[in-house]
């Protein structure tokens, strides 16, 4: 009897090998290059090589179109954009809705811009041709499919090229345009391009963080090659001017991202514990950083290293199950809104603010994300990983479902 009930585990065990196999997208997306017999570099075959700008500016055109249409097709317009950032913006106690205010007033900003005559401008053109050979020029220094050099504690520090191509296009955009929509939409289109570029191998790379995470001993790696590449990870993350975290980095490679990661996630248990008061139900932990929840009678994932914002500690929403559209259509609001607000006449000081408090909703959380992309990779979801690239953004990374 007993051999019968040995022999039925493990008929059922084998019968469940997608359950510990790695998904055949990841087998087709990273490659472990070794040298000797040692991992030298981790690759990312969904990145793509060469570099256009014309994916954003199609993008930024066609989503200003299209919200123009709305502004003026629907009376509503603006209520709804208010309703839509009401729970957030009130949040940091914004009862009076100033900040609600400045983005509506941005918004309104660009309802009546003439998009076709921006983007068809001769000059818009060849100063976009101009960023595109130098931005070109400084990516060519860096291999797109690395993301994770483990022999090099300094690989990514290194490389860190792409923001003097940004101070040297605003200067130009300074002298060649008089037509004030004209250089705030080039300013702004300049500065989006260098970070989406930047920010494209950090959703990769927290995409592989999942399974680092997850899956470490369905790798084939031994376990000192994969603190090497967390080490790789957070070094990439380095600012450019930050050479003493770099010297940190290089003193401690063989367990500099291990510790700098696992700080992060006894951060993020820490914010969970002091934030259960505000969910009706915790459900599963789904890695390092998501977490599932009922928050005011919706079913979401929370973001568990990333906030709400910059005034408010509470985990930002990652994802709702309920009405999984919401959160890609609030940060397309405010994505436009950074661009409207360039053209308020409001103090500098104020627009800072305002700019810095949008942006705090959406940017650092949709690069953390990528865990949550791989995540839903590794359960076979392919509609949940194409609602996580609508919230993501970023038109230079087209090849992410395999």
């Amino acid at each position: 009897m007993r051999m019968n009930l040995t022999a039925i585990v493990l008929t059922f065990l084998l019968a469940l090998p997608s359950a510990f196999a790695l998904p055949d997208a990841f087998q087709k997306r990273f490659k472990f290059v070794k040298k000797d017999g040692k991992l030298v570099e981790v690759r990312d075959a969904s990145m793509t090589a060469g570099f256009s700008i014309r994916p954003y500016v199609e993008f930024i055109k066609d989503n200003l179109k299209k919200e123009q249409a709305l502004m003026n097709s629907k009376s509503d317009y603006f209520m709804e954009v208010e309703e839509l950032l009401a729970e957030d913006f009130k949040s940091m106690g914004d009862e009076k809705g100033d900040q609600t205010q400045i983005v509506v007033d941005a918004l309104k900003a660009l309802r009546d811009i003439d998009v076709d005559a921006i983007f068809e401008n001769p000059q818009f053109k060849q100063y976009i041709e101009k960023i595109e050979i130098k931005m070109g020029d400084a990516l060519n220094s860096l291999n797109p499919f690395v993301i994770a050099r483990v022999d090099n504690s300094s690989y990514f520090y290194k490389r860190a090229v792409t923001y003097q191509v940004v101070k040297w296009g605003l200067d130009l955009a300074r002298k060649i345009f008089s037509s004030v929509p004209i250089l705030n939409t080039a300013s702004y289109v300049l500065v989006k391009v260098e970070k989406l570029i930047r920010e494209r191998r950090e959703f990769h790379q927290n995409m592989l963080m999942h399974y680092l995470e997850n899956h470490e001993s369905e790798l084939g790696l031994e376990k000192e090659e994969v603190d090497l590449i967390y080490s790789s990870i957070q070094e990439s993350r380095i600012p450019w001017f930050a050479f003493w975290e770099s010297n940190a980095a290089k003193q401690g490679w063989d367990k500099y991202g291990v510790n700098k990661f696992y700080t992060n996630v006894r951060m993020a248990n820490t914010r969970l514990r002091a934030n259960r008061s505000r969910y009706s139900r915790s459900g599963s932990r789904l890695n390092f950083a998501f977490q599932e929840v009922v928050e005011n009678n919706e079913n979401v994932i929370v973001n568990l290293f990333d906030t709400n914002d910059m005034f408010n500690s509470k985990p930002a929403v990652a994802y709702n199950l309920d009405n999984p559209q919401k959160i890609a259509r609030k940060r397309m609001i405010l994505q436009l809104a950074g661009l409207g607000m360039s053209f308020l006449s409001l103090p500098s000081w104020i627009k800072d603010i305002a700019d810095g408090y949008i942006k705090s909703h959406y940017e650092k959380q949709r690069i953390t994300e990528g865990s949550l992309f791989g995540y839903f990779e590794s359960q076979g979801e392919t509609l949940m990983q194409e609602e996580i690239i609508k919230q993501y953004q970023n038109p230079f990374d087209v090849n992410l479902i395999l």
